[in-house]
């Protein structure tokens, strides 16, 4: 028996995908559609839909004021979290052309988000800049892949889902690194 590892330098798992997939199996069961027609659906869910960058950063402050709103963040909280959710998409486009991996993206994400939220307190804009953290944090966290990662270990396959526990618990390690490390060097800890 021979055994091998292939590194994959990247992957991701797009559900948009997977539901229109599922969607066209049932279609094909159903009416029994030519190959023709088939092959350039499956085609066309490859390309997939391309979201627009603006629509992208517009999300991730939107996402990030909700959470911090949801950790019982004000109005002030929220609409700092919404600027540094919107600058956490637009840096997380340019950075990752320089970072190596994943985790060196998120430790600097996470360093420019804490660094942002105690910057704004320091400016006397919020005295709660924990809030805005948490709330710009939530979206680097890597809980599909956890979830994902547990999903491959009850279906058997060991290996894959170790390796993705631990890739997400590295991921979330650096992003409190990196939210420690901006707060200790601005002086909001120790």
């Amino acid at each position: 028996i021979l055994t091998q590892t292939k590194r994959i330098r990247s992957y991701k798992t797009d559900f948009t995908k997977l539901d229109e997939l599922n969607q066209l199996s049932r279609y094909m069961c159903k009416e029994l559609p030519e190959e023709e027609e088939v092959k350039r659906k499956i085609s066309e869910i490859k390309k997939g839909k391309v979201v627009v960058f603006t629509e992208e950063v517009l999300t991730s402050a939107v996402i990030a004021a909700a959470w911090t709103s949801f950790y019982g963040g004000g109005i002030t909280e929220g609409i700092i979290a919404m600027i540094a959710g919107a600058f956490v998409a637009v840096l997380a486009r340019y950075i990752k052309i320089l970072a190596p991996n994943e985790m060196v993206l998120n430790f600097l994400l996470s360093f420019f988000v804490a660094a942002f939220a105690y910057i704004s307190a320091k400016f006397g804009l919020t005295e709660d800049y924990g809030k805005i953290i948490i709330g710009n944090i939530m979206l680097l966290v890597p809980g599909v892949a956890f979830v994902n990662a547990l999903r491959d270990m009850i279906g058997g396959d060991m290996m894959s889902g170790i390796l993705r526990v631990c890739e997400s618990i590295l991921l979330a390690v650096f992003l409190a690194a990196g939210s420690f490390m901006a707060l200790m060097f601005l002086g909001g800890v120790l």
